[in-house]
């Protein structure tokens, strides 16, 4: 009997592999047609879409983890925080049109930010929309604001819109690249 298998999938998806498996040989009498399903199948996981992961979770709600981690860091003044948040040669733009790539260029970016008087201000942000392009692709568009206290030098409050293109891979999600503009506020 043929069994499916895949460095890194789960037990759900390696059933739902062999249920199709099994499926697939005992309701088809075409061999040709059984083996082109399952090499489809095959061809999807090998891609590294891991669409069981997120099919079963409401929009958004896995890449919250992420959201939350980058606005907790921000709320310490912790630059190597957020850069962890990010693939190795992940990407980002600020809204000044700042273009900061990989980690050690993110981290030196925040950093800066942060010494400039942005420390100590409080960050919030709000996912608006979640597009599963697959399993392991998700784009995301929100809000942000940067709310001065007593800490930070930041005189007036900031506020704009996200886009970031997020990749699931080691069972967590990371951020590819984020982009921050200020010119509105509300995504309509």
């Amino acid at each position: 009997m043929l069994q499916v298998y895949k460095v890194g999938v789960d037990n759900s998806t390696q059933a739902i592999m062999n249920a199709l498996r099994s499926d697939l040989f005992g309701s088809f009498g075409s061999r040709a047609h059984t083996w082109s399903l399952l090499l489809a199948a095959l061809i999807l996981l090998a891609c590294g879409c891991d669409a069981a992961a997120l099919a079963s979770e409401p929009a958004g709600r896995p890449l919250a983890p992420v959201i939350a981690k980058i606005l907790a860091a921000w709320n310490r003044a912790d630059a190597h925080s957020i850069a962890s948040q990010y693939e190795a040669n992940g990407d980002f733009v600020s809204p000044d049109g700042m273009h900061a790539e990989g980690r050690q260029a993110i981290e030196a970016f925040y950093a800066g930010a942060f010494a400039r008087g942005y420390a100590g201000s409080r960050a919030t942000a709000n996912m608006v929309h979640v597009r599963n392009v697959t399993g392991s692709i998700a784009l995301v568009d929100g809000s942000w604001s940067i709310e001065p206290t007593p800490a930070s030098k930041v005189q007036q409050p900031e506020a704009g819109l996200f886009f970031a293109v997020l990749h699931r891979r080691g069972g967590r999600w990371w951020i590819a690249a984020l982009r921050e503009q200020s010119s509105a506020r509300t995504l309509r």
